[in-house]
């Protein structure tokens, strides 16, 4: 019977139809997928959201209710999620797999109508990322031809942590063993030398086993694409007591100065494999006979010249890290240990390594000399290639050089190195502080320079002097500059002198006419006093071992004289004479006696002359010097010129005679009245034009009267002293004539008629006495 509890059949019938028969169009639909996104290689439980209506099932036969059937289907880019279970009709369940690839993926629900949902990228899958391999497991130990026990190999992420692998990942382990074998674990029938190992996507890592006929301490190393490999040791021997400690792997070259190279130190027993180790360990030291070498078990740690460590449970071999940044031929690492457990020592080791330097890192430039360092003089230098540990490199090729500050006259431009090793001759051009740079021209950074260098100026090799500006003016001093350079035009820093000399120029009107001591250039006040059309200074100087080794000359230029001071005018050497011109020279001159070239309105005197008796009595527009043409019409005996312009004056210093002209006529002297008896005396003198009694003249004259009467003498003698007396002097024929107030004295020299003179006579009948 069916029980009268339960709901009726029919009931359950038009549920399951009104629930399968629901009028929404629009499911399923999907909105939200939590969480959005997972790391690669782990499954992830997620809840969908959004419109869901499932199946019902009833089974007419059977008093159980209507039960709702999870029909959907749910996809994650290309693959099916499972585990999928419907919560509500809002809600869904579901498990990504832990191989879905990582990127972003659609989510799509298919209902079992075949109505399906899509959100795009609602699902990202995050790869972490494979950052390295290592060895899980620690070291094994096996005897010959046993299986180790397992050893495992992961991949992991950059945390540490176990990382699957998003796409097919090949292992690659090996042995340096050529007796060893490689087994996966549970595959030892398939044992191999070498093994690959293929991880799926989704996979972390693999179990193997090792086994090896040979004992002693095998590496086994993997690696993977793009990943830095990995190596552990495997102890594979007798596993005796400790008897020895031994370097088993030693580098076969030299080693480079400063890098790292791996050791291996191995603890064996009596038969030369892997020895067991005691509960307490095997105390190990290790040392190194250079002073700059040292050792480290891990890449990292501090290198120590001596170490000594503690090896224990299967640690049998120890690799290490031996670094050396001294270049040697020889240097000599021992290892030796003693059993902790015994306290017996075991046997030591020794060997001997060679350190070459590393790459050239930079360049040493020394300079040999101690002496001050001097323009254009060669300095020698060296130039010697050094690693990062100041390991002399065996370098050949071309290095440039250079200065800093710059120096566009340094040389040589670049060398060769051979050997590391090379010396040169460099020259500066400039006075400054430089430091000369050496540099790699294929190798950037690989450079060198010296300390600063204070270069100096070279020795002085010539002279230079300024310009005069011209014209200058006679006294007025101006400024000379003169350098001592070197041959590259530095100032010499070597004390010298120089001494000047001016062309045409007297001695005496050039000061100063030497330099004093000088060092590279020093400013003179020159001052010359005579003045010149055109001149130039010369200059010589030197040093104490070469006194006139260098010369300097200016360019030419002209000395003005000053303003004028003064006149001078030139003596009259000779006697001069009367009426006849003379030449005197009138030179306007300033305070050195140099002409000058002022205008002046020159006033003439003379010594003991009235104005009238000479000319000219001016000179206008007077300039310089110039010869006037001087009469004095006075005979005298001394007289001196002088001229004057304002308050400049200027005169002879000696004094001329001036001689009356020739004879141009006679000069009498007759009483004021005569009567015809009367004697009278008659004085005659020889006068010039100008009335100068004319001494020399030594001749005669002839008297005569008229209009009537004669005279007597009517001939004279010779005139004494340019004079005549004649003391009884007689007219006749004249009485009765009188009176005649003039009465013609008519006197005529014998020798040129032209010689005339005539004078009246007061011819009265009487006279009156002359009291």
């Amino acid at each position: 019977m069916r029980s009268r509890t339960g709901p009726h059949p029919l009931a359950l019938l038009l549920l399951a139809w009104g629930l399968s028969c629901d009028p929404r169009p629009d499911t399923p639909r999907l909105q939200a997928v939590s969480p959005e996104r997972t790391s690669f290689g782990s499954p992830e439980r997620l809840l969908l959201s959004g419109a869901f209506t499932p199946d019902v099932a009833v089974d007419l036969g059977s008093e159980a209710p209507p039960s709702l059937e999870n029909r959907f289907e749910v996809r994650i880019g290309p693959e099916r999620a499972y585990a999928v279970r419907f919560l509500s009709r809002d809600a869904l369940e579901a498990t990504a797999p832990a191989t879905l690839p990582p990127g972003l993926h659609d989510v799509t629900v298919t209902d079992s109508q075949g109505r399906s949902s899509t959100l795009p990228g609602a699902f990202e899958v995050i790869d972490r990322g494979v950052h390295r391999l290592v060895f899980v497991t620690s070291m094994r130990s096996a005897r010959p031809g046993e299986w180790t026990e397992p050893i495992r190999i992961e991949l992991r992420d950059p945390s540490g942590q176990p990382a699957p692998t998003a796409i097919a990942r090949v292992l690659h382990i090996t042995s340096d063993s050529e007796t060893g074998r490689f087994a996966r674990l549970g595959q030892e029938a398939e044992a191999r030398h070498e093994l690959e190992v293929t991880l799926a996507p989704g996979e972390s890592g693999v179990d193997l086993l090792y086994q090896d006929s040979t004992p002693g301490y095998h590496t086994l190393e993997s690696s993977s694409q793009e990943l830095p490999p990995i190596a552990q040791t495997v102890a594979v021997g007798r596993l005796g007591p400790p008897t020895a400690v031994r370097f088993t792997r030693l580098p076969t070259s030299a080693l480079v100065a400063g890098e790292p190279v791996a050791l291996t130190v191995d603890v064996l027993d009596s038969s030369g494999g892997p020895a067991s180790l005691p509960a307490t360990g095997i105390q190990l030291t290790l040392r190194t006979t250079s002073p700059a070498g040292g050792l480290a078990v891990n890449e990292g740690d501090p290198y120590h010249p001596d170490l000594t460590l503690v090896l224990q449970g299967a640690q049998g071999r120890l690799p290490l890290l031996y670094r050396d940044t001294r270049g040697t031929a020889e240097v000599w690492l021992s290892a030796s240990g003693f059993n902790r457990d015994t306290y017996g020592a075991l046997s030591p080791h020794t060997v001997s390594l060679a350190v070459r330097p590393g790459p050239t890192r930079r360049f040493e430039l020394q300079r040999t000399g101690t002496g001050p360092l001097q323009a254009g003089v060669p300095e020698r230098f060296t130039v010697t290639s050094l690693d990062a540990w100041n390991n002399r490199t065996p370098y050949n090729g071309p290095v440039r050089l250079d200065t800093f500050p710059l120096d566009p006259g340094f040389s040589p431009g670049d060398i060769e190195l051979e050997v590391g090793l090379a010396a040169f001759n460099a020259e500066f051009s400039r006075v400054q502080t430089v430091s000369v740079v050496a540099e790699d021209p294929n190798t950037q950074d690989v450079r060198g320079a010296t300390p600063e260098l204070a270069v100096q100026a070279g020795p002085p090799a010539r002279l230079t002097v300024s310009n005069v500006v011209g014209p200058q003016q006679a006294g007025a001093p101006f400024l000379l500059t003169l350098e001592a350079l070197d041959r590259l035009g530095n100032r010499a820093e070597t004390p010298l002198s120089a001494t000047l000399t001016a062309s045409g120029v007297p001695e005496g009107a050039l000061s100063p006419t030497t330099s004093g001591t000088f060092t590279g250039s020093i400013t003179l006040p020159v001052t010359l006093t005579a003045a010149v059309e055109e001149t130039s200074i010369r200059l010589v100087g030197g040093t104490d071992t070469a006194p006139a080794a260098l010369s300097a000359t200016t360019g030419g230029f002209a000395v003005l004289p000053g303003a004028t001071q003064r006149f001078v005018v030139e003596d009259t050497a000779e006697t001069q004479t009367a009426g006849v011109p003379f030449r005197v020279r009138i030179r306007a001159v300033d305070t050195y006696g140099n002409t000058t070239r002022d205008v002046h309105d020159l006033a003439l005197d003379a010594q003991g002359l009235l104005a009238h008796q000479f000319s000219p009595p001016r000179v206008p527009g007077f300039q310089g010097q110039a010869d006037v043409e001087l009469t004095v019409l006075l005979a005298l005996s001394g007289t001196r010129l002088s001229v004057a312009s304002g308050t400049t004056k200027g005169q002879q210093s000696g004094t001329f005679s001036v001689n009356p002209g020739p004879v141009a006529r006679f000069q009498p002297q007759v009483p004021p009245c005569i009567t015809a008896s009367e004697r009278w005396k008659l004085t005659l003198q020889a006068v010039d034009t100008w009335n100068n009694a004319v001494s020399a003249y030594s001749g005669t004259v002839r008297l005569a009267l008229s209009p009537f009467g004669t005279i007597s003498p009517s001939a004279t003698p010779p005139f004494t002293g340019g004079t005549l007396t004649l003391p009884n002097v007689t007219l006749s024929d004249v009485a009765g004539r009188e009176p005649q107030s003039c009465l013609e004295l008519v006197i005529t020299d014998t020798e040129d008629a032209r010689r005339t003179v005539r004078q009246c006579l007061n011819l009265q009948l009487s006279c009156p006495k002359l009291q």
